[in-house]
């Protein structure tokens, strides 16, 4: 595994980041608008375009680890990920994401949500969980 996409799914925007394995690091890329966008579609081009080897998508689990509405929403979407891409998809809860990304956000200075940091973190959880399982 060399280059990791991760994604911050929302019904109106997904946010995009980058895993490194080697360096166990992951940065946030940019945040996409989806308008009339088809999300899968959105996530192939940046397959083809940028040659990532794994996708890690967040799934809003309960604090329990149990299913929610948009979790099954994001279950369907990476089966089509994963269809169109042939790549290997992982789901990691991301139940505190939003928060950590926003106070990340507010440290910085910005004050408002980016869903890019969101799925960088995302993807951190991920690596953190690889490195952990060694």
């Amino acid at each position: 595994m060399k280059r990791i996409l991760g994604i911050d799914f929302g019904t109106k925007r997904l946010g995009f980041a980058l895993g490194d394995p080697m360096l166990k690091l992951a940065v946030p890329l940019e945040v996409v608008e989806l308008g009339d966008k088809d999300p899968v579609k959105l996530v192939w081009s940046m397959v083809e375009e940028d040659g990532y080897d794994h996708i890690v998508i967040g799934t809003p689990l309960t604090s329990d680890g149990d299913s929610t509405d948009m979790s099954l929403v994001v279950d369907e979407f990476a089966k089509s990920v994963k269809s169109i891409t042939g790549l290997e998809v992982t789901l990691v809860n991301e139940h505190l994401t939003s928060k950590a990304s926003d106070q990340l956000a507010d440290e910085s200075g910005s004050g408002r949500h980016d869903d890019s940091l969101a799925a960088m973190l995302i993807v951190q959880e991920f690596l953190n969980e690889i490195d952990d399982s060694k």
